[in-house]
C-alpha cells in the first residue's frame, strides 16, 4: 500500500504519522501490518487528545480503508481497547463490525470487507 495518503483534513505519512493538513502539525499516528494475504490490520490509530473531535482520525481511517481496497486487500481489521468505549463507537462509525471473542489486551476486534 503506497503512503503517504492525502485527505481533506489529514495526511498519513510513510512512517504512519498523522499530520493536520491545515498547518502541517503532527497530531497522531497509525500503525498498520499485513497479517495474511488480503488482510490489513490497523494495530493503532491515535490522535493526540488536544486534536480529537475535528475529524482527523476519521479522515485518516477512511484514507487507510480506501488505500487498502485499491491495493487489493479484501479485509480490514482493527481493535478497540477494553477501557475505550469511544474507540468502539469510532470503529462502528467507520463501518467495521465487532467480532466475537476477545481481542488484544481484552479488547474487541472489528473488521470490514473491502
Amino acid at each position: 500500500m503506497a503512503l503517504p495518503l492525502e485527505g481533506e483534513r489529514a495526511r498519513v505519512e510513510a512512517d504512519g504519522t498523522i499530520v493536520r493538513r491545515s498547518d502541517g502539525e503532527r497530531v497522531g499516528e497509525v500503525r498498520l501490518r499485513v497479517q495474511a494475504p488480503g488482510l490489513l490490520v490497523i494495530d493503532a490509530l491515535r490522535v493526540d487528545e488536544a486534536h480529537r473531535g475535528y475529524g482527523l482520525g476519521s479522515d485518516a481511517a477512511a484514507l487507510v480503508r480506501e488505500a487498502a481496497a485499491r491495493a487489493g486487500f479484501t479485509l480490514l481489521r482493527a481493535w478497540a481497547p477494553p477501557d475505550r468505549g469511544l474507540a468502539v463507537y469510532f470503529w462502528v462509525r467507520m463501518g467495521l463490525r465487532p467480532l466475537f471473542g476477545e481481542g488484544p489486551e481484552g479488547g474487541l476486534w472489528f473488521e470490514r470487507a473491502l
